[in-house]
């Protein structure tokens, strides 16, 4: 058995797919493609597939990541264009690594997001608030959990915020954590902004990539690859 991690898109229609779906139909791609996937022991046996974040549904991303464990030793090149084959438009895997024995699952590697968030706005307006926000040391939110509702402050978890403006679309970029210790997801983002006041409609979310953390943040492909 031999554990591969793919890297993929999720862009078009695609993006609306639930957690969920998205599993499904990677899972189908992988039987069409003949590819042996590993399943899970028991009663009801479970193909051994394990997306790294589950991304809210609309939100597209350029660097999704998910663990595929096959029976048996294959060329990453074949795994890779065989699944883009059998796959629907808007799911399109980029790239696809072994994953050496001493590296942990997809899953447990990520500490880091980053998102692209496409605003119609006063750029002047909300460059403002990108500022405040960048000098606020407490930023507190509501945050459902298994024990009930808890404030955090989520302003430690805000890496990067910068604002580019690009004739009508202003393009806000972030940098955030994303991990079992704690996330900071876009919608938690648009609401911070909302409350300084600022108009502004939106019209696109794309997920850029997740990072792993070794002395500083590095893409989840790139940290596969370190030997």
């Amino acid at each position: 058995m031999e554990r591969y991690l793919i890297k993929f898109q999720k862009t078009d229609l695609v993006k609306f797919l639930s957690h969920l779906d998205t599993l499904r139909t990677l899972h189908r791609a992988i039987k069409r493609a003949k590819l042996p996937i590993v399943y899970s022991k028991g009663f009801n046996p479970h193909p051994s597939i394990s997306i790294a974040s589950p991304l809210s549904v609309g939100i597209g991303s350029l660097g999704e990541y998910a663990d595929i464990e096959l029976e048996g030793d294959f060329d990453e090149e074949v795994i890779r264009d065989s699944l883009n084959q059998c796959l629907p438009k808007g799911l399109y895997i980029t790239d696809c690594i072994k994953i050496k024995s001493k590296k942990p699952s997809a899953m447990s590697a990520v500490e880091a997001a980053s998102y692209q968030i496409q605003l119609a706005c006063n750029f002047y307006k909300i460059g403002d608030v990108i500022e405040k926000v960048k000098n606020e040391k407490y930023i507190l939110r509501t945050k459902r959990t298994k024990s009930g509702e808890k404030e955090i402050n989520i302003r430690p978890m805000i890496y990067e915020i910068s604002l580019e403006n690009n004739e009508k679309i202003s393009n806000l970029k972030v940098l955030v954590q994303n991990s079992n210790k704690g996330s900071v997801n876009p919608e938690m983002l648009i609401e911070v902004l909302r409350d300084y006041g600022v108009d502004f409609s939106i019209f696109e979310i794309t997920r850029l990539e997740l990072y792993a953390k070794t002395n500083d943040f590095i893409a989840l492909d790139k940290f596969f690859r370190l030997p």
